[in-house]
């Protein structure tokens, strides 16, 4: 009896000491491994954030905020093997499941005739931010310049992302309530606000440099 109380005592030791470490240990997280952007994410939340102003007056929305969404939306365009080309482009488009009233979902009968998101019959979210077709009729910008708003290039849908906040849910993000309640109208979950605030506030605290990716190499020609 004596010895399987003392092996509970040092276990018991063991857990506090590893608590007591991580919490001292300047280590970010689990969820907050992941998450780096792209340079060309990166380039284009920062150009959303600079063309936010002429959505609306008063209208602010910093990089981090974009690209917090954007994590929570599809990684920055690269959720299931999605690759971010260097026009802003997301390969292949990202589509999400069919919005049949399954799994939660509320029933969004198709609005496009399938035009975006390739569904005559259900509307299916859009592009690395997750528009619905309704939505970006509504709200889709040019973010490049090119003439077509495009939920599949990250330019285009971080401008978007934008004008969906500053529209939706105006107010000063620099106040986190606000920030929150922007979140909330983007998706309709606290759950989502709380964990995109999380990754606003990782962008936020860490260098760039620990936070963008490094360009890969062009291969030899």
């Amino acid at each position: 009896m004596r010895s399987a109380l003392e092996a509970a005592a040092v276990l018991a030791g063991l857990v506090v000491l590893g608590i007591f470490l991580f919490g001292r240990l300047d280590v970010p997280p689990p969820p907050m491994v992941e998450g780096r952007i792209p340079v060309v994410a990166y380039d284009a939340y920062v150009a959303a954030s600079a063309a936010a102003p002429s959505i609306a007056v008063g209208c602010e929305v910093d990089w981090t905020i974009v690209a917090g969404l954007a994590q929570m939306e599809s990684a920055h365009g690269r959720v299931d093997g999605g690759e971010v080309l260097p026009n802003g482009d997301v390969a292949p488009p990202i589509r999400g499941a069919a919005l049949d009233g399954t799994n939660g979902t509320e029933p969004m009968p198709d609005t496009d005739a399938g035009e975006l998101d390739g569904d005559a019959t259900w509307d299916r979210a859009v592009g690395p931010l997750q528009f619905i077709p309704r939505s970006w009729r509504e709200l889709g910008r040019d973010g490049n310049g090119d003439g077509v708003p495009d939920p599949d290039n990250l330019y285009d849908a971080a401008f978007s992302a934008a004008a969906h906040l500053c529209i939706r849910s105006p107010g000063n993000y620099g106040d986190r309530a606000a920030l929150r309640e922007a979140f909330v109208t983007y998706n309709e979950s606290g759950r989502y606000a709380d964990e995109a605030l999380g990754w606003v506030d990782h962008y936020r605290s860490q260098p760039l440099t620990d936070v963008i990716e490094s360009p890969q190499p062009e291969a030899p020609g």
